[in-house]
């Protein structure tokens, strides 16, 4: 009872209870006012991992390697500054995530070395299209050797499922673990009293140096020069700074979440997979079996071409000649066979799996018919191709379009044999045989490749014409075989090569020589340099820029006179046309100046009239 009274504060307890005549039971009158017990709710912590020092010795790195990124390949075009950015990334990231427990697979590290193998044809070849698609490979290739290296595939590297580990550790996974990495790197630091005591060193020493800078720059002209070039370029180094900051952002949230072995989000895409389907097989048969015959009906038209009997489906005015065989149909054929292979990637994944059901038998029967209808269509189109190249030459399309219907060959022959032994890995050989393809394409240098065979086919009588237009417009690595074609017993193929060279002098050493014949200047030599910048170096551009400085030298006086007036001529009179006033002379308005030209008529060719010989002949009429 005392208990009682001490727990209630009450002494009046126990004498109420002996007045009610219940010895052994406890009358309580509650109060009128009983205060509210809050309920305890926990402090909800986000989870985070733990961050030692090789982890702040590599956030380091990864900045300094963003900041060269951003300089030597956004700022520096990508060149040789991009090859020493990816490998130096490549080496980085290979220390910071190398795990002797991963053990990666031997497809991922022949990734990796074709990731290194592309970079390197940043720095050779000057193609924009193909560096485009190279960046591209190239990351997609060193996605998988990291997902290998750290051991964060979640689904097996042969299937199309891996495609899900790639994707999702690019776009998801880096801001999905966001708060992950981010509360921890927070607590790091707090702990951290030597990183605080760092920022407050760094702090202090920005108004000594704003002391001591000056009074340098003062006792030493060569640190003077440094400085003035940093103020100068200030602005641009604050550019990029900020956006090596995004950059760090990202590859932090990247690297550890591979480092840390985190959630992708492909483990959702996974289960989806998985599951039973949500296409019935009675849906997948009647909608293959609808596209099988109409692809029966289009291969019982093609009877037409060999049988008098089905001539009657061919157009009453119809006249079959080679060029419009070769033109007509092939990138339709080329469509049709990539959409037959996304339809029946999608049926197969998608449709409800029985064991033992016929129905799933028809599909594969099926989708194996559709699969080499589309081999069909790829034998037709190459043999399309292979005419159109006998009658019209090489072109960077038909070379990257030939590539890719090996590639896709390479996808169906692969994806046959998945189908009858579904054990059997095919997006590892599907990825090492087009990778290798396209790289090997790459350093066959095409643009090169391309001109050499046209001109040779030309010259053999097997291709009608040159499109000097379409050649001219060809990268740094067509400029060899340019300089060859001044020398063509084809006029209009000299000069339009001359043209390119003018337009090449022009893009490198600006409009001086561009303008020097109207403003009486001397064509002096092209004073050509070897190297400006080690980071804008490319190997295509610096022969290219070598080989026309060499050609345009060894040309006399005259020659480089006629050079200059024969690219005025074709290009502003001819292309963009002039006025002709009363004096039989036709004027070209350029910027600032005014350009004269008469037109010969024994000559059947314009002659350009310099300012004083053009005040002669308007003095003799007038």
């Amino acid at each position: 009872m005392e208990n009682i009274n001490s727990i209630n504060g009450n002494e009046n307890v126990q004498a109420n209870q002996n007045n009610t005549g219940f010895n052994n039971q406890m009358y309580y009158q509650p109060q009128a006012h009983i205060p509210v017990q809050s309920t305890y709710i926990p402090k909800i912590e986000i989870p985070k991992f733990k961050i030692n020092k090789k982890d702040i010795v590599f956030s380091v790195l990864f900045f300094v390697l963003s900041f060269i990124i951003v300089d030597f390949s956004l700022f520096h075009g990508f060149n040789l500054g991009a090859t020493i950015s990816f490998v130096s990334l490549f080496v980085v990231t290979t220390l910071f995530l190398f795990k002797k427990k991963a053990k990666p697979s031997v497809f991922s590290l022949i990734c990796g070395v074709l990731s290194l193998a592309g970079a390197v044809t940043f720095t050779i070849f000057n193609d924009i299209f193909i560096k485009a698609v190279m960046l591209f490979l190239v990351s997609a290739l060193f996605t998988i050797y990291t997902c290998g290296i750290s051991g964060t595939f979640r689904n097996k590297q042969g299937s199309f499922k891996m495609l899900c580990d790639l994707i999702c550790s690019v776009f998801a996974a880096p801001f999905k673990n966001f708060g992950i990495t981010k509360n921890s790197y927070s607590g790091s630091v707090s702990k951290n009293k030597g990183f605080k005591s760092s920022v407050i060193g760094i702090l202090i020493s920005l108004p000594v140096l704003l002391v001591v800078i000056p009074l340098l720059t003062r006792s030493d002209a060569a640190f003077s020069g440094l400085v003035s070039k940093v103020l100068t370029d200030i602005g641009m180094y604050f550019v990029e700074f900020l956006l090596a900051v995004i950059v760090t952002f990202y590859v932090l949230l990247y690297m550890m979440s591979k480092r840390k072995n985190l959630e992708t989000g492909s483990e959702n895409a996974s289960r989806i997979f998985n599951s039973k389907g949500c296409i019935p097989n009675s849906a997948a048969v009647s909608f293959l079996s609808v596209i099988s015959v109409t692809y029966l009906v289009y291969l019982f038209s093609q009877l037409a071409y060999f049988f008098s009997a089905f001539s009657g489906f061919l157009p009453e005015d119809y006249e079959f000649t080679e060029s419009a065989y070769a033109r007509r149909g092939f990138f339709e054929m080329f469509a049709i066979c990539v959409i037959n292979i996304i339809i029946i990637s999608v049926v197969n994944i998608l449709i409800k799996r029985h064991k033992g059901a016929k129905s799933l038998a028809t599909v594969k029967f099926l989708s194996v018919f559709i699969m080499l209808f589309t081999i069909l269509l790829l034998v037709t189109a190459m043999a399309k191709m292979k005419l159109c190249l006998g009658i019209f030459g090489l072109s960077k399309n038909r070379i990257l379009v030939c590539a890719f219907m090996v590639m896709i060959f390479v996808i169906i022959l692969f994806y046959i044999i998945h189908i009858f032994a579904p054990k059997i890995s095919y997006m590892q050989p599907i990825i090492i045989i087009c990778s290798t393809l396209f790289i090997a394409l790459s350093y066959s240098n095409v643009d090169a490749m391309i001109v050499k065979y046209n001109v040779d086919a030309f010259n053999n009588d097997k291709i009608e014409s040159l499109d000097m237009e379409y050649i001219g417009s060809l990268s740094d690595d067509a400029v060899p075989y340019m300089i060859e074609l001044t020398k063509s017993d084809d006029e209009k193929i000299a000069k339009s090569a001359d043209n390119y060279i003018v337009e090449k002098i022009a893009e490198k050493y600006g409009d001086s020589y561009y303008n020097a014949y109207y403003n009486n200047n001397d064509f002096s030599d092209i004073e050509y340099d070897e190297i400006n910048d080690f980071r804008s170096y490319n190997r295509a551009e610096l022969n290219a820029d070598k080989q026309i400085a060499e050609y345009y030298n060894s040309l006399s006086a005259d020659e480089r006179v006629a050079l200059y007036i024969n690219y005025r001529i074709y290009n502003e009179l001819i292309n963009y046309g002039a006025y002709s006033n009363e004096n039989g002379i036709y004027e070209v308005y350029a910027g600032d100046y005014t350009y004269y030209y008469k037109y010969n008529e024994q000559n059947d060719d314009y002659e350009f009239l310099r300012q004083e010989k053009f005040d002669e002949i308007s003095e003799e009429i007038l």
